[in-house]
């Protein structure tokens, strides 16, 4: 592939496979270590971005690299256990004493941790010029629907989704203020209203919640900016392809919006809904094309030249999984080959150096294969994406990411916030989470 030489600065192909014996309990024994180094260096209620010791540490209520990620692990948490099998349980014990065995597999554990959690943030909350899932304060309030309906509180219930809908008469009345990407922008927050339609459209009163309108209506406006035939993502002057900046992200969530909301989009427009999905595959057919050439996709059109970016924020990482929805939903085999090709490229160059967390980091890359397993159901697939979790357990390639000299990071040897979801270990404990029991990516699927 081009420039395979200057990629061995950025990035590493993992040669030493670890053994692939016992998959899930080794998984949990790693998921377990990060666990009990987050509650040693997190306090219950922290509502801080934890930093590397180079940095000073702010109020921060993101998912992205603040507090809300802690509650996000917490509810997380609390799901896996519930849902675990008593056989899976049997498998997942490694690094757990008697006492903490019994613990862990107490789900009200964890709801009480999310509660605590949520109470110290709830009070920080302020209303912020931010609207999406990643980046805006009152995304708190979305994971409290959550929290709540646990809890059967179907007052609090209540209270948080008004909180998270009273943006949208916002966004709708002046969508121009607002950026057309996933991690600031309307997508951003259509994949709030995405993950609250999916979990409680087929509730009972009080839970119900049926928000086909409110999603058609952002695709619509999302539409508008982004243009028919090839679609455009432009953010600060540049028109970014990848997941989190660029048009990959858009698609991804305008995909989910139709399968989650099929019927309503037909019947409100469908001449329009046939627009948006022409659109969708003649841009899916453009970077594939651009993908088969180069073998990665660049960052944006500004930098055609930039393929060394082989993560979940730009590049093939972040295309995986809007390539396999819309195969799913255009039943065209050549979205299919594309993602099984890009897995390839990703095995190899994908153990990149950044190492850290699931935006640009190993753990966001095993994502890629996992989504792949979950369809294709091929055990090659797994194993890749087993290998990339483990990678703190290479003693080669975790010495390699702590010595590199990555330019962005305020510490060299520790990710800048080294808890968070996004940076962080909590991004590495739910990607470990999803190796087990898979929910989805954070973000980005629902």
């Amino acid at each position: 592939m081009q420039q395979e030489s200057n990629l061995r600065y950025t990035q590493y192909h993992l040669t030493h496979p670890i053994p692939d014996e016992n998959h899930i309990e080794n998984v949990f024994e790693s998921f377990i270590t990060e666990y009990k180094q987050f509650r040693m260096n997190v306090p219950i209620g922290c509502i801080t971005d934890k930093c590397s010791k180079k940095q000073k540490e702010k109020i921060d209520l993101s998912l992205f690299c603040g507090a809300g990620g802690y509650l996000y692990l917490y509810l997380r948490i609390y799901e896996f256990v519930k849902g675990l099998s008593s056989e899976m349980q049997q498998k997942c014990t490694k690094g757990l004493s008697d006492q903490e065995l019994s613990e862990f597999y107490n789900p009200e554990t964890f709801l009480q941790l999310a509660l605590r959690q949520y109470q110290a943030l709830q009070i920080e909350i302020k209303k912020d010029s931010n609207i999406s899932f990643f980046m805006s304060s009152s995304t708190i309030y979305l994971l409290g629907t959550d929290l709540f309906y646990y809890m059967k509180d179907k007052e609090n219930f209540k209270k948080c989704t008004m909180e998270v809908l009273s943006s949208f008469s916002e966004i709708v009345a002046q969508p121009e203020k607002y950026e057309q990407e996933l991690l600031y922008g309307i997508p951003g927050y259509l994949y709030n209203l995405l993950r609250l339609h999916k979990k409680y459209s087929n509730e009972q009163d009080p839970y119900q919640l049926d928000l086909s309108s409110h999603v058609h209506t952002l695709c619509q406006i999302i539409c508008k900016f982004v243009g028919k035939d090839v679609m455009k993502c432009d953010f600060h002057n540049r028109q970014y392809f990848g997941a989190v900046h660029g048009i990959l992200g858009v698609i991804q969530m305008l995909l989910l919006s139709y399968e989650t909301c099929k019927e309503y989009f037909h019947l409100k427009n469908e001449q329009g809904l046939l627009e948006m999905l022409d659109s969708i595959q003649k841009t899916l057919d453009q970077l594939i094309k651009l993908y088969y050439q180069n073998g990665n996709i660049p960052s944006s059109i500004q930098n055609l030249n930039n393929l060394k970016l082989y993560q979940f924020c730009h590049g093939i990482s972040g295309a995986i999984a809007p390539l396999l929805k819309a195969y799913q939903i255009f039943n065209k085999q050549d979205y299919l080959d594309a993602a099984i090709h890009m897995s390839e490229n990703l095995y190899k160059f994908g153990m990149i150096k950044k190492g850290f967390g699931l935006c640009h980091g190993i753990p966001g890359n095993s994502y890629g294969f996992m989504q792949l397993y979950r369809l294709m159901g091929n055990e090659k697939q797994r194993q890749y994406a087993y290998q990339f979790l483990q990678y703190k357990k290479n003693v080669y390639v975790y010495n390699e990411i702590k010595n590199f000299p990555f330019n962005d990071r305020y510490l060299i040897e520790v990710s800048d916030q080294p808890f968070s979801l996004m940076i962080g270990s909590v991004g590495d404990m739910c990607a470990m989470m999803d190796f087990i029991d898979y929910k989805g990516m954070p973000g980005f699927e629902i």
